[in-house]
């Protein structure tokens, strides 16, 4: 394991030729600055018809971890939460422009898919136009539809094409195995200096959850047994996982909710049980949009962020419920920010005065930019009305 005094002494080396992020005076209304060698990131790709996350970790070893579109949505949604920067494009379109701006190579390391929902898969074959994928992972392969339920038959049907199609030109493909650790791992650290304090820990998926030592339990399998019912709710099986940087961490579950039945008859509730064994961490990005029902206390009180990323495609992601769980500080002290990517202006109104978004960060992409031996990290928020990658807001947070 590095020590920090060694990896104080080489963020320092860094600093001599420039801040994290390669510009000391990178500030608001200047451009992202990029990745440099050393650094995380994480960019949580706002398009307000989809969740997208496309990840750089300190090697250069990349991963898009969801990337979707929504065809079609209520009455109402898109005057309240219109495409960004506009509905010119399909959401995947947008994403893979995003990040043919990021990266001058066409290969990205790692595919993740969460669940089988649109707004998660639908916009995958969009960016394949530009990137070709080498490793893939789903929360359910090789059982691919095990307990099938609420899944759009035409998108599932789709992306199954597209990833055969993808398997045949050379993509690797392989179960993602829940409490794994390294199954995800830095590919281009020749020297092992970052793998030393860089790990991803698979904490669940498909209803089975890591159990914090060197086990697994089967909550869906004990559900299917006691009640006999074989259907579960297709987010309650997404795929969750840990990233951890030295100090920092980082925790992202797709749209993990819901309770199960366990062996012993009782009911448990899966989100809070997922927050035990993914413990404290710094950044969190919110269960299933932080829809009702969603980001329940217990969860919230477990993780305990500093930092919420959550995806708006819906008025209904941003609400009374969860956004009391969020901001409570009797659930856990200390300040923390949201990071939605819009908020409707009516509920703006609706909430003026009530203290619900004091904690609300400035709209647009979120990206974490953590500093090489993750001891801090930077949320800088990119402008969604465009792609000038302009910078709208900026904060500051040192791990603990």
């Amino acid at each position: 394991m590095i020590g920090r005094r060694e990896f104080l002494s080489r963020s320092a080396a860094l600093a001599a030729v420039g801040a994290v992020g390669g510009c000391a005076s990178c500030g608001v209304g200047s451009c992202y600055p990029g990745w440099r060698v050393g650094e995380l990131d994480i960019h949580f790709i706002h398009t307000g018809t989809s969740e997208n996350t496309f990840l750089i970790f300190p090697d250069g070893t990349t991963m898009l971890l969801d990337c979707g579109h929504v065809k079609q949505r209520r009455p109402g949604y898109a005057e309240a939460l219109p495409p960004s920067p506009s509905g010119e494009r399909r959401g995947g379109e947008w994403v893979r422009r995003y990040i043919e701006r990021l990266i001058p190579q066409r290969e990205i390391d790692y595919l993740m898919v969460s669940h089988w929902h649109a707004d998660h898969i639908a916009g995958i074959s969009d960016v394949a136009e530009s990137f070709r994928f080498l490793n893939f992972f789903d929360h359910q392969y090789p059982n691919v539809g095990q307990y099938r339920w609420d899944v759009d038959a035409t998108d599932f049907d789709n992306v199954q094409s597209w990833i055969d199609a993808a398997v045949g030109e050379g993509m690797k493909r392989e179960p993602f195995k829940v409490g794994a650790k390294g199954q995800i791992r830095l590919l281009h650290d020749e020297k092992g200096y970052y793998s030393r304090v860089f790990e991803v820990r698979n904490l669940a998926a498909n209803g089975v959850v890591w159990n914090g030592r060197d086990g697994v339990r089967d909550v869906a399998g004990e559900h299917v047994k006691q009640t006999g019912k074989q259907r579960i709710h297709e987010n309650s099986l997404s795929a969750a996982i840990r990233i951890r940087y030295g100090d920092f961490t980082y925790f992202t579950g797709g749209d993990i909710e819901g309770e199960f039945i366990g062996a012993d008859g009782a009911k448990v509730k899966y989100e809070a049980l997922v927050g035990t064994v993914a413990g404290h961490v710094e950044v969190c990005k919110t269960n299933h949009h932080a829809y009702y029902k969603s980001m329940c206390a217990e969860f919230v009180r477990r993780t305990s962020p500093k930092l919420f990323l959550s995806s708006t495609w819906s008025p209904n992601q941003v609400n009374d419920e969860t956004l009391a769980n969020m901001t409570s500080r009797e659930l856990y002290p200390g300040e923390r920010t949201i990071a939605y990517g819009q908020v409707p202006a009516f509920k703006r109104m609706a909430y003026e005065g009530r203290g619900l978004l004091d904690d609300i960060a400035p709209e647009g992409h979120a990206v974490v930019k953590v500093a090489p031996g993750g001891f801090w990290y930077r949320l800088y928020t990119l402008s969604a009305k465009d792609e000038s990658m302009r910078i709208v807001g900026m904060r500051d947070f040192v791990c603990c």
